[in-house]
């Protein structure tokens, strides 16, 4: 007698086995990276206006709504796979539904885009036009399936039907709060990719740390466990007595206070007069209407924002280290970057990509103190922190824009901060 044939559901389950017994430690990185690459190639289309050219705003669709999301999809059901919070059947079930599910969705944006074009043309809808609610229904539908397999798994609850409708309502709330949440918020799809792509090489690491020490424990035979308790006892060593295992961050002196006190008294006052001459400022003699006194008013506040960056720096750098200093020097250049802008005046043919330039040089610095989290060669992590870097623009475009008013927040907290009374001992972690 041969072996009985297979329901689908078994033959399903040992391909899905076999598949997630090939996923090694550079799949999720690599499709981290893929998604990351598709989400920066979008923005910067809409950034520097080359959606203009033809077939650029297909192409950008496709990046954004399609490559860039499944990529992104794959890289985290790699890693909660290999973490073993998802089975191989789950898994692959939710891979597979989520094509389907973002090429609906790419094609209802595009229908509600042409059928946007046509409405403002005063045009006539054609079927596709007309047909942004169905597919975007059908993406919906298709949504709820491929996020099903995962919501079952967060659940474990026992197979009945109420567990089912249970399910199939939490996925399909998923499926609208990501899909409303992707639309909204631009910069969520290029950020998500960029800690992934973090979490997937920090995960690589400690996956060969733990291959590595297991072969040691093998090799090495009962020496490994006299190591081993060794270890164990300089780390429970270290957990009782922190502050003799790490260093203590440097104490921030009397002098460095004062100044920092100084530099946020005075950047306070020009910062809100700042802000009332971009406001109001139109019936001065120095702007002629409103447009100049707003670009005036946000040139000298980014201006203005320089000093308060430095002495941030000044605060922070004793207690996280040098690396911060690197992140006050881009700041500061993106900031003096986005005066000139202002200055330019609005329309002119460079403020625009002033403006670009110094939310890179701002976007770089949110993320360089972040750098040396990352595992791997130098050079991986020069192009990962240039990717979060590009990946951060965004947020960083709308930081410089608004310097001039986030300033004289900061500056007032940085005075109460010198003004508070100094902690006097340190906190010490205390052993259980």
């Amino acid at each position: 007698m041969g072996d009985p044939f297979l329901s689908f559901s078994e033959a399903w389950s040992q391909r899905a086995e076999r598949l997630g017994g090939h996923a090694g430690p550079s799949w999720a990185p690599v499709c981290a990276a893929v998604a990351l690459a598709a989400f920066l190639t979008s923005t910067a289309l809409v950034m520097t206006g080359a959606l203009l050219w033809p077939g650029a705003e297909i192409f950008q669709l496709i990046a954004s709504v399609f490559l860039g999301p499944l990529a992104l999809t794959f890289a985290v059901l790699v890693l909660w796979f290999r973490s073993g919070g998802i089975s191989a059947p789950a898994a692959l079930v939710t891979a597979v539904l989520t094509i389907p599910a973002l090429a609906l969705a790419a094609l209802a944006l595009a229908s509600w885009s042409a059928g946007f074009a046509v409405a403002d043309a005063g045009g006539v809808f054609t079927w596709f036009e007309a047909s942004s609610v169905p597919l975007g229904g059908a993406a919906w539908i298709a949504g709820t399936a491929a996020l099903s397999p995962p919501v079952s798994c967060l659940l474990r609850l026992r197979s009945d039907y109420a567990r089912t409708a249970k399910i199939v309502l939490l996925a399909a709330v998923a499926a609208l709060a990501l899909g409303l949440l992707y639309v909204t918020v631009l910069p969520a799809g290029p950020l998500a990719a960029a800690a992934v792509l973090f979490l997937a090489l920090r995960s690589g690491q400690d996956k060969e740390g733990q291959a590595r020490e297991s072969q040691a424990k093998e090799s090495h035979g009962p020496d490994a466990h006299r190591t081993e308790g060794a270890v164990q006892g300089s780390n429970s060593q270290d957990l009782l007595h922190p502050v003799a295992a790490r260093p203590e961050p440097v104490p921030v002196s009397r002098a460095v206070r004062t100044s920092v006190a100084g530099i946020a008294a005075a950047t306070l006052l020009i910062g809100l007069l700042s802000a009332w001459f971009a406001q109001f400022g139109s019936g001065t003699s120095l702007a002629g209407n409103s447009t100049e006194a707003m670009n005036l008013g946000l040139a000298a506040g980014a201006l203005n924002a320089i000093p308060v960056v430095l002495a941030l720096g000044m605060v922070l750098v004793p207690r996280f280290g040098r690396v911060l200093t690197g992140s006050a020097v881009l700041a500061s250049a993106g900031l003096a970057t986005e005066s000139a802008a202002q200055l330019a005046g609005a329309g002119h043919p460079v403020q625009w990509p002033l403006t670009v330039a110094a939310g890179l040089l701002l976007g770089v610095a949110l993320v360089l103190p972040f750098a040396r989290l990352i595992p791997g060669s130098m050079a991986v992590r020069v192009c990962a922190t240039a990717a979060a870097g590009l990946a951060a623009a965004f947020v960083g475009l709308n930081v410089v824009a608004a310097a001039g008013f986030i300033a004289p927040i900061v500056a007032g907290a940085l005075l109460v901060w010198c003004f508070a009374r100094p902690s006097q001992s340190p906190a010490v972690l205390q052993g259980a």
